[in-house]
């Protein structure tokens, strides 16, 4: 007989997006809602779900073709940080305030979790990528070539440069 292994956030990620999916695609998240879905994204990368469904996306994500936001998603930190603030009722809601020195990488900080799903910063920050954004593949391939010339050109293992 196989055995089968599914970690807590794995089982927690398909419970959340199978009410999600169960729910009319027209709803909108309520900002508690956002708040689980980030909660499951704020463990380290090898243990986070895979990215939500495409209708969840078009809720958490901002518009891919809206020239506002180009950039967004691959630029300062604090921008994201901004954006996920607002997704989760603003920077001086209660929601995002509780979250306020709370301990990163445990489930537990859901706006750690919403940065971490949103951002495009995979190789110093571990983001996860998963909105879309040809801005930010674009940056991210340039990122890739620049640390394979790294290494190409003897120049170590890239560590420190992005």
């Amino acid at each position: 007989m196989k055995s089968i292994s599914i970690t807590r956030s794995s089982l927690l990620a398909l419970i959340v997006t199978s009410a999600f999916n169960a729910a009319s695609s027209t709803a909108l998240l309520s900002a508690s809602e956002m708040e689980s879905i980030f909660l499951l994204y704020d463990v380290p990368e090898d243990d986070a779900p895979d990215c939500q469904a495409e209708a969840i996306d078009k809720q958490i994500c901002p518009p891919d073709d809206n020239d506002d936001v180009h950039g967004l998603l691959c630029g300062p930190i604090e921008n994201i940080v901004e954006y996920c603030q607002n997704l989760l009722g603003g920077p001086n809601g209660d929601t995002v305030q509780k979250y306020n020195g709370v301990k990163e990488d445990e489930g537990k900080n859901a706006l750690a979790g919403c940065v971490k799903y949103v951002g495009f910063h995979v190789f110093t920050h571990d983001h996860m990528a998963c909105c879309d954004s040809d801005f930010c593949e674009d940056w991210i391939g340039e990122q890739f070539e620049q640390f394979a010339m790294s290494d190409a050109d003897g120049g170590g293992d890239g560590e420190g440069q992005y």
